[in-house]
């Protein structure tokens, strides 16, 4: 479903934000906001970068983080926070682990000189009710090697009727009870707005593929493409990405 399959995810290290998302459609289902960075990487300077990004769990970075990366070099990092007040926590947070590490917390920063193009942060809310998770899903957490990510650069104003679409989309799906599954995320900050994405997996690119031309086929390509050319003109831009989970760069500190 590569009109709809999109990433996002990310916040790491260093930040924190959140905001509600202009497409979520109800409150009746639990929506999750995340704090993001996104950090692009030269590409000769990678093993430097995730070498930091080790020694900086290793030195028991207070907050939790999920890290992904793309095929374009781009890290992203997620953190969930509840509220609007979570922000202050984990910037109070950080300042004091800086200051309990001492030396070796500018020796960290130090590391990451010259290894960094740029980076931004954000905040994303994940939107259930445009989500699909299939009852019964084809692949287990653990087989999900592969991700891909569509970006949508939505027109102006245009945010309700692509929140309709993509809930087409999920009933779609439903109705034919395909086992592979998105997220749907909408950004409130940290890039051109409006802007939303989708994220889809698979065990690797030829898998996802392949399942993705065979749920098309389920649908009828017909209509798949006629939904598909729907979403497509609500675009003023549109990315798609490949990447990967990588729970090696990512952070789940002990509970206290």
């Amino acid at each position: 479903m590569k009109n709809k399959a999109l990433f996002l995810l990310v916040t790491a290290i260093v930040s924190g934000f959140l905001v509600l998302s202009t497409f979520a459609l109800t409150q009746e289902q639990k929506s999750q906001l995340y704090s993001i960075v996104e950090i692009v990487v030269k590409p000769a300077m990678v093993a430097k970068y995730e070498a930091a990004i080790k020694k900086e769990i290793e030195l028991g970075y207070p907050y939790a983080f999920d890290t992904y990366s793309s095929d374009d070099f781009h890290y992203y990092f997620l953190t969930p926070i509840e509220n609007y007040a979570s922000i202050e926590a984990i910037s109070k947070a950080r300042i004091e682990w800086a200051k309990k590490i001492g030396d070796q917390h500018p020796a960290l920063i130090k590391s990451i000189e010259g290894t960094v193009e740029y980076f931004r942060k954000g905040v994303i809310r994940y939107v259930p009710e445009l989500s699909y998770i299939p009852k019964k899903p084809r692949l287990k957490p653990e087989e999900k090697k592969f991700l891909c990510w569509s970006f949508c650069y939505v027109e102006f104003n245009k945010e309700k009727e692509f929140a309709g679409i993509a809930k087409e989309w999920v009933e779609l799906y439903k109705s034919k009870n395909i086992g592979d599954g998105w997220s749907f995320y909408g950004a409130e900050s940290g890039t051109e707005m409006p802007f939303c994405f989708f994220a889809m997996s698979g065990k690797s690119p030829a898998d996802f593929f392949s399942e993705d031309e065979k749920a098309m086929k389920k649908i009828g390509e017909e209509k798949y493409m006629e939904l598909g050319k729907k979403m497509n003109a609500l675009l003023r831009k549109y990315e798609f990405k490949m990447g990967r989970p990588r729970p090696d760069l990512s952070n789940m500190p002990k509970q206290k």
